[in-house]
Formats: C-alpha cells, structure tokens, sequence
C-alpha cells in the first residue's frame, strides 16, 4: 500500500507544483491549465481466458488530468472481476491497478469563438497493479492476494471539449493503448477507453 500511496502523493503533488510555478509567473496570453475528471470510462481490456481466447474484462475506469498547453499528467484507476465455478466450487479474481500517464499533446485545436477544443496527444505510462484470488470448496475459502507489481503501457488518442463558458466545459475523448506486465496474457494486454466527463480551467 505504501507503492500506491506514493503514486497518489507524486500525482497531487505534481498538480499542486503546476499550479505554483503558474502562479508565479503570470501572463496575459498564456492559456490556463486545466483540470479533466472523467467519470464514466467505458473500457475494453483483452486477455486470454481458460479457453486461450481474447476476454474483454470491461473495468471499472475513473481518471484524473492536468493538461498544462503541450503535456498533460493523467492518473487512472481500473478494477475488474472475473469469477469461474460453481456454488460448489468456485475461482474469484479481482484485479486492481493504478497507472500515472505523461502525454505529449502534438496537436490542440480552437474554433474561432473558443467553445470547442480538440487535442491528439500520445503518452506512456507508469504504474501498479495487484490481484486478490478467493477459492470456494465445499462452503470454505480461502484468499490469497499479492504484492504490488510493477506495470507500464503506451497510449494514443484525442479528445473534444465543449466549452459552455472559459472556465467550466464537457470532455470526451477515445484512447488506445497496450500494457505490459510480466504476468499479463497476452503481453502487451490491448485496450481502449471511452472517456466523458468535465473540465476545469484553474
């Protein structure tokens, strides 16, 4: 836990430092940070099942970025379950990761009248992942979880904001990616994400 906290510091502590330095020196042209939540993040993640056939695992995505003109720092949380067996006798996996990504944003784009954006941007990213496993026989289980270990990945993708005035907009934006791991089958895992939510200039 102490990995996963440290990610979460080094995140907050990043924006807290953006936020500073801009403070500090101010200028009338320059455009504002902003803050992205994205709530709702529908994803499809593909590994290999018993079966030795790609599985979309679906997780359940929150994220978190801080777009600072050219480069934008996103943390992403992701959680999915996959349950085998029967009320006899079951198997009951429930992965959980946490990635921060850095993104180069090649492209920003503003219509005339500010009220849509649009971005592409490509990124890599760094981050931990762990899995609980809870066996069922006969009525008694028993859990086993792991350590945090270490995962990364690379993405691109593009979002378009919709701006209802310059501080306050909605955002959406569709990202693919792949991410390695040494336990993960297949390795890189492919996925793509879905993400809508709102944005804040700070």
């Amino acid at each position: 836990m102490r990995a996963w906290l440290f990610i979460v510091v080094f995140t907050f502590a990043g924006f807290a430092n953006a936020q500073v330095s801009r403070a500090k020196m101010p200028s009338l042209n320059e455009d504002p940070n902003i803050l992205k939540v994205f709530l709702l993040n529908p994803e499809m993640r593909f590994e290999r099942g018993d079966s030795q056939e790609l599985v979309d695992r679906k997780p359940l995505n929150f994220a978190l970025a801080l777009q600072m003109r050219k480069f934008s720092v996103l943390t992403e949380y992701a959680r999915f379950e996959e349950n085998t067996g029967n009320t006899t006798s079951s198997i009951g996996r429930t992965h959980t990761d946490l990635v921060v990504w850095g993104r180069y944003h090649f492209f920003n784009g503003t219509n005339p009248n500010r009220s849509v954006d649009s971005t592409l941007y490509a990124g890599g990213g760094v981050g931990l992942y762990e899995e609980e496993i809870v066996t069922t026989l006969m009525g008694s289980s028993r859990t086993d979880k792991s350590n945090p270990k270490f995962m990364s990945g690379v993405s691109v993708g593009g979002e378009l904001a919709l701006n209802v005035n310059k501080d306050f907009g909605f955002v959406g934006g569709l990202e693919g990616r792949a991410l390695f791991a040494s336990d993960f089958d297949p390795n890189p895992v492919w996925s793509a994400v879905l993400r809508l939510g709102f944005q804040l200039a700070l």
